[in-house]
């Protein structure tokens, strides 16, 4: 990579055509102590992951807020699914593990992780259908906690937005269309 060839980019540059989140996501996916290879195929699976988690989250938060007045708020302790428990369990394990192993951040944002915003989609998808309050309880719980764990996860990270969901997410889709008009969404 050289300026005389042309191949030389700047962090505004990338900046202007990635959000921030997406460039910081592709850094992560790079051990610290080995060489990082640019390229835009890299920077658009990065922009598409940083888009498909803030969506899923963006989801989560919409589907919670519409029902906020379900959610107990009696101070015991969260029921969750057992799905829920076992990826919440799963994601926790996993990431002390990741990070014990000499900071090994490109494995942590793949498996558990993603399982998690996997189960989060499934789990919006059992509320639009009809349940029993019981079960539909546990579903809005389960998101919850879920969203809890990811939030962290994200936060020690450095991928938590500065702003919302939905600018991440419109800013990512966005730049899609602009970049890459070949495409049909």
């Amino acid at each position: 990579m050289s300026k005389s060839l042309g191949n030389f980019f700047t962090i505004r540059q990338i900046t202007q055509r990635y959000h921030p989140l997406a460039l910081r996501y592709f850094l992560i996916n790079a051990h610290y102590r080995s060489p990082l290879n640019y390229s835009v195929v890299q920077l658009e699976g990065a922009s598409n992951a940083i888009f498909y988690i803030y969506q899923t989250l963006k989801d989560c938060q919409d589907g919670l807020l519409q029902l906020q007045e379900e959610i107990p708020n009696d101070g015991k302790p969260a029921r969750t699914t057992p799905d829920a428990k076992e990826c919440i369990s799963k994601l926790r394990n996993e990431f002390q593990v990741k990070m014990s192993d000499d900071l090994s951040t490109s494995l942590i944002l793949t498996g558990a992780f993603l399982e998690v915003l996997k189960l989060v989609n499934n789990l919006l998808t059992m509320l639009k259908k009809k349940q029993q309050k019981q079960q539909r309880l546990l579903v809005i719980q389960s998101l919850k906690e879920i969203k809890k764990e990811v939030m962290k996860v994200l936060d020690v990270l450095g991928l938590q937005p500065p702003c919302s969901y939905t600018e991440v997410s419109g800013f990512t889709y966005y730049t899609m269309l602009r970049f890459m008009p070949s495409v049909k969404f």
